[in-house]
């Protein structure tokens, strides 16, 4: 246990300086950017134009855009650690508040996509590695090629345009209809209905690139000494998977999913942009079109948070599957 703990100590030491380092890069790319490198003030982008320098002068005062960047950046990692992320330029609400708005839609629809595209890419995976070299292999080889580099607009668009305004089978736009239906019931088959179109999008993209990656994992794994000395056993090649392999593949799987956890809080932008889904993906990107600092920069701050938290505790259950990565 002293050797998990000391491993554990210095991993927090590394986690520390990344989220500290991600947060002055977030800062740096957001403030210094648009006014020091393109020679644009955000500002003009949500004050009224027909207001007098003074007046402007005011409004930065307001939020703090009339202080040096430095002082800024204090004031900004202080706010975040205490929970304030901010008002919103454009609708002067709180941006925590907003957040919690959008969230429950995003973590619904984004958690959804990502269990069920991890289950379907280890199960096709683990298919494809037990029937390697058959034709049924390089079938699945080629459909997981393809539909990993299909662009998401392109599929969206495409099953939007084909079930939602052709067929109209599904809602073109929105996560509920308007007006909502008032039996709890309804309301959640209504919410369900509109969610299939972006949610299949997300399985359909994400799916044949964890296929390949868990095939090429454990074909790997299959070469090793141990599996010769195990089929040399008699065992199973079932067996040998089970049993064998796949605790072995446990570690870079751990890390895969840990990466993938943050985007279920962040977001899919450009799928909740093409369907209208009220979530924070979608208010992502329409605070990055306006400049909206507070919002953009609270998002991220989430998402690197989470980031970095995800991956703390897969070094911790990589260092519990495999003791051998505490003597690094």
């Amino acid at each position: 246990m002293a050797g998990l703990a000391k491993y554990m100590a210095k991993r927090a030491i590394d986690r520390v300086m990344v989220l500290f380092v991600a947060l002055v890069l977030q800062f740096a790319l957001l403030r210094v950017l648009p006014y020091y490198v393109l020679g644009i003030d955000p500002s003009f982008f949500f004050m009224n134009p027909n207001l007098t320098n003074e007046q402007r002068e005011l409004i930065k005062k307001a939020f703090g855009l009339d202080e040096p960047l430095h002082a800024q950046f204090v004031k900004y990692v202080l706010a975040l650690f205490t929970g304030n992320l901010g008002y919103s330029f454009y609708t002067r609400r709180p941006v925590a508040a907003e957040l919690m708005e959008r969230l429950p839609n995003t973590v619904i629809l984004l958690g959804t996509s990502t269990v069920l595209t991890i289950l379907f890419g280890l199960a096709i995976g683990l298919m494809l590695a037990m029937k390697r070299g058959t034709k049924i292999d390089t079938a699945f080889i080629s459909a997981s090629v393809l539909l990993n580099s299909f662009p998401t607009f392109y599929l969206g668009l495409l099953l939007l345009l084909v079930f939602g305004f052709y067929l109209r089978l599904f809602p073109l736009a929105g996560s509920v209809s308007r007006p909502p239906p008032s039996d709890p019931v309804l309301y959640v088959a209504d919410f369900l209905w509109h969610m299939t179109l972006p949610l299949l999008t997300l399985i359909i993209v994400g799916v044949g690139g964890y296929a390949l990656l868990i095939r090429s994992l454990l074909i790997t794994q299959l070469g090793e000494d141990y599996i010769v000395t195990a089929r040399a056993k008699g065992l199973d090649e079932r067996e040998i998977i089970v049993k064998h392999v796949l605790r072995n593949v446990l570690p870079p799987v751990i890390t895969i999913v840990a990466l993938a956890l943050p985007g279920i809080v962040s977001g899919a932008v450009i799928t909740e942009t093409i369907f209208s889904w009220y979530g924070v993906g979608r208010w992502l990107f329409e605070a990055s079109t306006q400049f909206d600092y507070p919002v953009v920069q609270g998002v991220l701050f989430i998402s690197i948070l989470l980031t970095v938290m995800s991956l703390y505790i897969a070094d911790l259950l990589i260092a519990l599957a495999d003791p051998r990565v505490r003597l690094r």
